[in-house]
C-alpha cells in the first residue's frame, strides 16, 4: 500500500499511545492524554498528545504550552530521532509497530 505523509501520521494516531510509549518514553498517560516535557522527549508536563480522537481533534495531535510548538506523531518521531523525512521511515518501525510493516509511504510532510 502507499499513501502519504498524512495518511501515515493518521495511522499512527490510531496507536498513538504505543508510539508514545516507544519515542517519548518519559512522559506518563493522563487520562485522554500523554504528558511529557517536549517533543525531544524531556521529562516535564507542558507537551501532551492526544491518544484518541475526540471533538478537540484527531489522535496524534500534540501541543507544547511552554513553546506553543505543535504537530503530529510524525513530528515526534523525527525530532525525538534527531532525523528527517525519509520515504522508507515505515521499514525503520517494523519491528516496534507491526501495523506499519510492508507499508510505503512516499509523499513528504507538508507535500
Amino acid at each position: 500500500m502507499t499513501g502519504s505523509a498524512s495518511e501515515l501520521a493518521r495511522r499512527l494516531g490510531e496507536h498513538a499511545e504505543a508510539v508514545c510509549r516507544e519515542y517519548l518514553s518519559n512522559g506518563h498517560r493522563s487520562g485522554n492524554y500523554w504528558m511529557v516535557g517536549d517533543v525531544r522527549n524531556t521529562r516535564g508536563r507542558s507537551m501532551h498528545v492526544r491518544l484518541r480522537s475526540n471533538a478537540k481533534g484527531p489522535a496524534g495531535k500534540w501541543v507544547d504550552e511552554a513553546t506553543s510548538e505543535f504537530g503530529d506523531l510524525l513530528d515526534v518521531i523525527r525530532e525525538s530521532r534527531g532525523c528527517q523525512w525519509a520515504p522508507k521511515f515505515p521499514r525503520m518501525w517494523a519491528s516496534n509497530f507491526p501495523w506499519l510493516a510492508g507499508e510505503e509511504f512516499g509523499d513528504q510532510p507538508g507535500s
